[in-house]
């Protein structure tokens, strides 16, 4: 049983969750149905928070800080990116080992539940 709960997570790809997160965690605001294909700051701080990065090696200033370079209300999945990037060039880090441990963090709230993304 357990290999099949690895090959589910193995299912996953930084894409897909992002296309998760981004989805997460929505404001009542947003229209009911919406598919969103952009991520807000809150939803990257749930998503490095949930792979605990978050406040041991990123602080939400540091994530606050590198977001506003944007100067945009949501990044798409190639700005967010570049915002791994640049947060991970200001403390020295591995992009590769960040992407792997929000891998690693699975969907939001850790559900191995798989969704296709097209």
């Amino acid at each position: 049983m357990a290999d099949d709960d690895e090959n589910k997570e193995k299912n996953h790809t930084i894409e897909s969750l992002f296309i998760l997160y981004a989805n997460n965690n929505l404001n009542a605001l947003d229209l009911d149905n919406e598919m969103h294909e952009s991520i807000l700051l809150s939803q990257i701080d749930f998503w490095l928070d949930q792979a605990k990065l978050l406040k041991t090696v990123f602080t939400m200033t540091e994530t606050g800080m590198t977001y506003m370079k944007f100067k945009k209300w949501r990044l798409d999945f190639e700005e967010f990116l570049e915002f791994l990037n640049l947060i991970c060039q200001d403390k020295d880090i591995k992009i590769d080992d960040v992407k792997q441990t929000l891998l690693e963090a699975g969907p939001p709230g850790g559900t191995l539940e798989i969704v296709i993304v097209k």
